[in-house]
């Protein structure tokens, strides 16, 4: 570690190999992450015209609580529609202690209340538009997920990309959204994890979805302006010391 002073702070600063393997130990110790098989339920459901197919992934005795979840598109760029509706067009979510088999079932499904569906609590990675591309993926605005036009507790989406579109929303080529859930959800007995996805296009299996133990870490501003400092900081020193040469 070395200590370094500039604008009267003192800095600290570790090499960054030191840095890789504390985060990589700290993180084995505490983190359990684990990618889901999924098994589609018969049947389809969601809004006008119903389009929607509802996948199911067995999360009984995983051996550690719930934190979060996130959803991936593959960046296959193939399957859905392109501008708008780029991407894995996620209608719904639910986690439910109860197994069901039917797509057709799943709105009257008894399910926890562990989703906070505002911008807090659902973090959004928004993925590539295929041409031509609109102002903002479907169900989103300003980077964020718009749940008024989403309705992610609920799988009601139209299947459609006219403008009778609802109840849904598009990642984009790529792109993510990750669920930090209100309270620790225990994995000990049956537990199912139910997504719907609108179009029936196969991207559920094509996805990247996991769930883990730790919660998704979101950059609070003031952590981000902090970081902004000391790189002007470190910025200024490092002009000093050319200077002094």
């Amino acid at each position: 570690m070395k200590k370094t002073s500039f604008f009267g702070f003192q800095v600290f600063t570790l090499g960054l190999a030191s840095v890789a393997i504390s985060a990589i130990s700290a993180h084995s110790a505490t983190a359990a992450t684990i990618n889901l098989t999924f098994t589609k339920l018969s049947g389809l459901t969601g809004g006008t015209p119903q389009g929607t197919a509802v996948f199911r992934a067995d999360l009984s005795d995983l051996g550690f609580d719930l934190s979060s979840i996130t959803i991936a598109d593959s960046n296959s760029a193939s399957g859905g529609s392109g501008s708008e509706f780029s991407g894995f067009d996620l209608d719904g979510i639910k986690l439910s202690n109860t197994l069901i088999t039917d797509a057709s079932l799943i709105n009257t499904l008894p399910s926890l209340s562990v989703f906070d569906f505002s911008p807090s609590g659902t973090i959004f990675t928004t993925g590539t538009q295929r041409p031509p591309v609109a102002p903002t993926l479907f169900g989103s605005s300003g980077g964020t997920i718009d749940n008024t036009i989403a309705t992610l507790g609920d799988f009601d989406g139209n299947s459609t990309t006219g403008a009778s579109a609802a109840g849904f929303a598009s990642l984009g080529d790529g792109g993510k959204v990750g669920f930090n859930l209100t309270s620790l959800v225990s994995t000990t007995g049956l537990l199912y994890l139910y997504i719907g996805e609108v179009g029936d296009n196969g991207e559920v299996a094509d996805g990247q979805i996991t769930v883990s133990s730790n919660p998704i870490s979101v950059p609070e501003p003031s952590s981000l302006a902090a970081l902004s400092l000391m790189s002007i900081g470190l910025t200024a020193l490092r002009r000093k010391k050319m200077n002094a040469v």
